[in-house]
């Protein structure tokens, strides 16, 4: 092979040999590269068993990008030769760096951070390696990781219909054993079907041999391996490494776990871990060398401080994740996760007592949120409601013997259950996160649109929690929501923007109202988070003492914090001081003394999202499905761990372009469903939004911000310099059929403007004098458009308007498609153009509907009927904001951006803060 070609690439030189194939460094000789060429040897061509294999890796690691993951440049049959041209990476396999005693700390977590980064960017694609180990990994001079070698990855969600994921499962069906025997996990060993989370048992035996330089589980025979993966616990990492941080030793061994319901879930969940840990130690937070430090610290005072910190760091101080830190100066945090669930579980509520947790899980089979209350010492939870619709947010009764929740059965509304289960009552209607008042005698909730920012109209409401009529709280608002009760319970804290609606909103903040009348005092609390750079509040969660416990995000985390309200005055009088500091989603807090009432109990969500690109076909014979979105018929289009948004559909549904921040900036991408690539069509720092593909997919118009002001590129999909049609106009909305006009928005009110891509000539098409109008496209035949009013902050109505000789008439001549009466945008035309696609919230959800037209006038025929309900926390369209969702029809499917939750509670323990 030295000094052949295979097409375009000259082979150079042989780098090795491995089961798969033999890798060779190679010149693409086209664009001048070097690569690495990984080609089955002459005798395993015969082999379609190894041949497909070979070709599943490719097709498999091709769809991945991330900087950690060896990038895949072609998959090429030549001469007979099937073979993958992929990124030559320089350096050495963490096999060949590992040595007899393991590698630095420091270094084996720089690395192990990479890793878990690359491998949960491939599990959010829907991919599992179930082969990792050493030698598939290969670091850099830089140290910069790069993993390889997918050949045994499977899709965690096979398409019925597509032929990598029929042929995949073919080859590693249940009960066929793959991978390198000394790397297994439990279940892989037995053959047995494997998740995301096999993969994270495969690295905890990695990065055990990176931190010791032995292997955790290997025997002198493979049986004998296979055994001690099976029932054996490796050495104890102390005994090899006695001084190793205790933190480290602790998430290793929750890789390790035989038990995969006990293991880390979620690769993210890992690597976050893991860069806590590798934070604490590039700052010196702990030190691996401790009797070397202890003996240099007995010669002073100022080392024995930092001996005896280090000392108490590694007694309590760095459990499980390092990412909770204490509420005060000296008082350590033990953390400790309380469930284990793959999906959805939220929402935690402590008793009083601190004896029990209440909370919401997917847990069980339906799909839908229940409630469910354990207690903390041990047992088995009990599933308390079994409503199809989603029941949550819990709260206990002051004496712990009720439950008050919100469920969105028959409309959504308060209930209450017994603490042991039984008949709920309904106490409430609409209402939305209740909580007893301290003596048990009232309950507070709010009402309104959860999805709106701004004044909507949301009110806080109280009722006696045995039922009757409920009052709201008047003091002059237009919006109020989340309310807590003060620890005194003579009053509310709440959410709320104060002023008449017709005046310019207020900004929003905490207030505390008295329930017998008074004047509202605003407590000025957002005021110190914004001075701290804090944004995305999510509410007040807790309420004790003087400290009101919160979420909040900095960067791209989402923490809990506490910030100190005077009991006397009702103002923020200190600044926010964080409590948790994870990379991840921390929110939901609820405290309350443990039964001793030596420690404090906080409980809290921690949970991620993931913004995707989905679609539903089109029923032939336009009927709705009407199903939940577990029943089957919805499929995932794309998996990573950036959000996926704004998915725009060519007409035959080959083509969908998006926006992505999985390469670090906001870019264009377009996936072809034909070959599965995913294509980064902008690169760099520009501020770009809103793609619209044409309807044949050759060209892509886009928004780019300028110097303040919004401009019109035009780009064509197969790559090349893009256009710049339109230099202050605004953002594209939709192509004509022929691809040679653009609607756009533009001005204040937001008008409809017209833009003619060959002429550049720009012309007003559609205004109205007081609502702003907003996603406007065209009918298949360019004879009408439907676009969007907005009549009030929590209303859009859908019209209608024809397009003749390139202009529209004015507002008394638009056919009204839907009623106004509730927030319905982005329609969208089937290819028949004898309907409308639209998402509403009409139902108190974000749910897709269809409006039938007649074919000639375009008139309603009927009343709107539900395509597709998404009436589940774990996957829907409401909770995102609404510029970042939208909807796209080709002639056999609806294409849009979906987010899904999954999540889990953990518990922190710590010392009484006495001087609260």
């Amino acid at each position: 092979m030295i000094g052949q070609s295979l097409g375009h690439y000259q082979i150079v030189e042989k780098l090795g040999q491995g089961g798969m194939g033999t890798v060779y460094r190679a010149l693409d000789t086209r664009l001048g590269r070097p690569v690495a060429i990984k080609a089955l040897p002459p005798e395993a061509v015969a082999d379609p068993e190894r041949t497909k294999r070979f070709i599943l890796e490719a097709r498999t690691a091709s769809a991945l990008n991330h900087p950690n993951i060896v990038t895949i440049y072609d998959i090429v049959t030549e001469d007979g030769v099937d073979f993958i041209a992929m990124e030559c990476v320089e350096g050495k396999t963490l096999q060949q760096l590992i040595g007899r005693k393991g590698l630095p700390l420091r270094e084996a977590l720089q690395y192990a951070v990479q890793i878990t980064d690359a491998l949960a960017s491939a599990h959010a694609a829907g991919i599992v390696h179930r082969d990792l180990k050493p030698s598939n990994i290969i670091v850099t001079g830089k140290g910069q990781v790069k993993v390889l070698d997918f050949g045994l990855a499977k899709l965690t969600e096979p398409s019925g219909s597509d032929d990598m994921a029929s042929t995949q499962t073919q080859l590693t069906h249940e009960g066929a054993v793959v991978g390198t025997v000394a790397y297994m996990s439990p279940e892989q060993a037995e053959g047995k079907k494997v998740d995301a989370r096999s993969d994270i048992f495969s690295f905890g035996s990695v990065f055990y041999e990176m931190l010791t330089g032995q292997r955790a589980f290997q025997k002198e025979t493979r049986t004998a391996t296979l055994s001690a993966i099976l029932r054996d616990e490796p050495k104890p990492l102390h005994e090899t490494r006695p001084h190793m941080p205790r933190g480290v030793e602790r998430v290793l061994s929750l890789c390790l776990r035989k038990d995969v319901r006990r293991r880390f879930q979620h690769m993210d969940d890992l690597s976050i871990a893991l860069d806590a840990l590798r934070e604490e130690s590039d700052s010196g937070g702990f030190v691996e060398e401790l009797p070397a430090l202890a003996k240099r610290a007995a010669q002073g005072r100022h080392g024995l401080s930092i001996a005896a910190g280090i000392v108490l760091l590694l007694a309590a101080g760095i459990l499980i994740w390092l990412r909770l830190r204490a509420g005060s100066p000296g008082q350590p945090a033990t953390l400790t996760r309380l469930t284990f669930d793959s999906g959805l579980t939220v929402n935690p509520a402590l008793s009083h007592d601190g004896r029990l947790l209440a909370y919401a899980s997917d847990r069980a089979s339906d799909g839908d949120l229940d409630i469910w209350v354990q207690q903390l010492v041990g047992g088995e939870p009990l599933r308390l409601t079994r409503d199809p619709a989603d029941d949550g947010l819990p709260s206990f009764s002051p004496d712990g013997g009720r439950v008050v929740f919100r469920s969105d059965r028959d409309g959504g509304g308060v209930y209450i259950v017994s603490s042991l289960g039984g008949e709920e009552r309904l106490i409430a209607k609409l209402g939305r996160n209740p909580r007893f008042s301290p003596d048990g005698s009232q309950i507070a909730y709010w009402v309104g649109d959860p999805a709106r920012v701004g004044p909507s109209g949301r009110k806080v409401f109280v009722v006696p929690s045995t039922g009757g009529t409920s009052r709201t709280l008047e003091a002059g608002f237009t919006d109020a929501r989340y309310p807590i009760w003060t620890p005194d319970g003579k009053h509310l804290l709440f959410e709320g923007i104060q002023g008449p609606s017709a005046s310019p909103p207020q900004a929003s903040d905490w207030w505390v109202v008295p329930l017998d009348g008074g004047v509202a005092v605003k407590t000025g609390a957002f005021d110190t988070f914004r001075r701290q750079g804090l944004s995305a509040y999510m509410g007040p969660g807790d309420w004790a003492g003087q400290d009101l416990m919160f979420s909040a995000s900095i960067g791209d985390s989402t923490s809990l914090w506490k910030i100190r309200i005077s009991p006397t005055t009702w103002k923020a009088s200190s600044e926010p001081q964080r409590l948790t500091f994870g990379s991840g989603r921390d929110a939901e807090p609820s405290r309350a003394l443990d039964p001793s009432g030596q420690e404090t109990l906080l409980a809290f969500s921690s949970f991620s999202s993931h913004n995707s690109l989905w679609s539903l076909p089109i029923h032939p014979k336009g009927t709705a499905y009407l199903r939940r979105p577990d029943a089957g018929d919805l499929q995932q289009l794309t998996r990573s761990a950036a959000p996926d948004t704004n998915p725009s559909a060519s007409a035959d549904g080959n083509k969908i372009v998006f926006l992505s921040r999985r390469s670090g900036d906001k870019d264009i991408w377009m996936k072809d469903l034909d070959s599965g690539q995913e294509t980064a069509l902008t690169s760099g720092a520009i501020q770009v939004s809103a793609p619209i593909i044409t309807s044949d997919g050759s060209k892509v118009a886009y928004s780019v911000l300028e110097k303040q002001k919004r401009s019109i590129y035009v780009l064509a999909t197969s790559r090349g310099i893009a256009e710049k049609v339109c230099g202050d106009c605004g953002e594209p909305m939709d192509w004509s059929s022929g691809g040679t006009k653009l609607l756009y928005l533009s001005g204040q009110p937001r008008r409809v403007d017209l833009l003619d891509v060959t002429s550049g000539a720009q012309a007003p098409l559609l205004q109205h004098p007081e609502f702003s109008l907003d996603q406007a496209h065209f009918s298949p035949d360019d004879g009408w458009v439907a676009f969007v009013a907005k009549t009030r902050p929590d209303r859009a109505r859908i019209f209608i308007a024809p397009f003749r000789n390139g202009s529209a008439p004015g507002p008394k001549e638009w056919i009204a498609v839907t009623g106004g009466d509730a927030w319905d945008d982005k329609p969208r035309w089937p290819g028949s153009g004898d309907a409308l696609y639209f998402y509403s919230l009409r139902d108190g959800f974000g749910c897709i509907w269809k409006q039938r037209l007649d074919p000639i006038s375009k008139r309603p025929i009927d009343e709107p009927s539900a395509v597709y309900h998404f009436h589940t926390n774990r996957l829907s369209l409401m909770h995102m904001s609404a510029p970042s969702l939208d909807l796209s029809l080709t002639r056999d499917k609806i294409v849009f951006n979906l987010i899904e939750f999954t999540g889990n509670i953990w518990m922190a323990r710590y010392p009484v803060d006495r001087g609260n």
